[in-house]
C-alpha cells in the first residue's frame, strides 16, 4: 500500500483572543510574544484576534499593557499546542486588578 497514511494528523494552530473590553477613554498598546518573539502589537480598546500555525508542544505567551510613565502590566502564560487542533487561548482583563487575568480561558478545537 502506497501514499499517505490515512491517520495522518494536520497542521496545529495556536490562536490568541482579547475582546474589545469597550470600557476604557484612552487606548493603549498591548503586546504579545510568543516563544520570545514578537507577535503583536495591538490596540487595546479594540482588542484583537491573532493566530499562528504552531508545533505541538508548549509556548511561552508573554503579554505587556503599556501604561503611563513607561511601565508596563506583563503577564505570562504557557499554552499548550495539540497535534491537529487549534489551541484557542481568550485573555480576559481585570478591572480590579488592573491587568489580564492570571489565565486565559482555554480550549482546544478542531480546524
Amino acid at each position: 500500500m502506497s501514499g499517505a497514511s490515512p491517520y495522518t494528523v494536520g497542521p496545529s494552530y495556536l490562536r490568541i483572543v482579547f475582546p474589545a473590553p469597550g470600557f476604557f477613554l484612552n487606548d493603549t498598546r498591548l503586546r504579545v510574544t510568543v516563544d520570545g518573539y514578537p507577535a503583536l502589537d495591538a490596540s487595546f480598546t479594540q482588542g484583537f484576534d491573532w493566530w499562528t500555525e504552531a508545533q505541538p508542544g508548549v509556548h511561552a505567551v508573554e503579554t505587556s499593557i503599556a501604561a503611563p510613565l513607561g511601565f508596563a502590566r506583563k503577564k505570562s502564560y504557557q499554552l499548550e499546542v495539540r497535534p491537529g487542533l487549534v489551541t484557542l487561548a481568550v485573555l480576559e482583563y481585570s478591572r480590579i486588578w488592573g491587568n489580564l487575568t492570571d489565565a486565559p480561558r482555554v480550549s482546544f478545537v478542531p480546524r
